[in-house]
């Protein structure tokens, strides 16, 4: 796989349920929980249950506004999800960056990566701000 190829799931984990993990979580308050409010909330709430009934196959393999969305290396996402990627996997140049939508029309993002059966959530983009060129 070389550089620019987009990262895909970690096959290894494709056939375990997909769990939510917030340790790695942006304290940015434009892209963390404090920004949410509790309508946002309960939708992103909503969502991850949702989603955790799923294994990393069934969501990888949906469809993309149901589904992942894979970052691919050097692009701003990618960065901004490795500055808060704690895992080990990173150091091994092992990395499964993604975003997904909580609604599926709309901007409103969770962005992060996978480590084994965890989606580790780095940054909530509630108002698609992330990316957003003036």
């Amino acid at each position: 796989m070389d550089d620019s190829t987009p990262s895909k799931i970690d096959l290894h984990h494709s056939e375990e349920r997909v769990v939510f993990y917030f340790c790695d979580c942006s304290l940015d308050k434009k892209y963390s929980f404090y920004n949410l409010g509790r309508e946002k909330a309960t939708k992103l709430i909503k969502r991850l249950r949702y989603i955790e009934k799923m294994t990393w196959e069934q969501w990888a393999s949906s469809e993309r506004k149901n589904g992942l969305t894979p970052e691919v290396n050097g692009a701003e996402s990618f960065k901004m999800i490795s500055k808060q990627d704690s895992s080990e996997q990173q150091l091994a140049g092992v990395r499964y960056y993604f975003h997904f939508r909580v609604e599926q029309n709309g901007l409103f993002r969770v962005f992060g990566y996978q480590k084994g059966q965890l989606f580790c959530i780095t940054h909530i983009d509630s108002n698609g701000k992330i990316h957003q060129h003036h």
